[in-house]
């Protein structure tokens, strides 16, 4: 499991659109995002340069 630094959420509705976009990636087979610890754990064969722009694109920061 790859994980990366999210930042910009403030709430639980921000984690899950993370998940959410992350997951939406091809190649991702799980995605768990951590509000606490503005952490994401992410599964499966996409590059790291798509799981962060998916990120970025729903409107958050995010770097490995």
């Amino acid at each position: 499991m790859e994980q990366y630094t999210v930042t910009g959420m403030s709430c639980a509705a921000c984690s899950a659109r993370v998940e959410k976009a992350v997951s939406g990636v091809k190649g991702v087979s799980s995605c768990s995002v951590s509000l606490l610890t503005n952490s994401m754990g992410v599964e499966g064969t996409a590059s790291s340069a798509d799981i962060i722009k998916a990120a970025v694109d729903a409107g958050y920061g995010a770097s490995e």
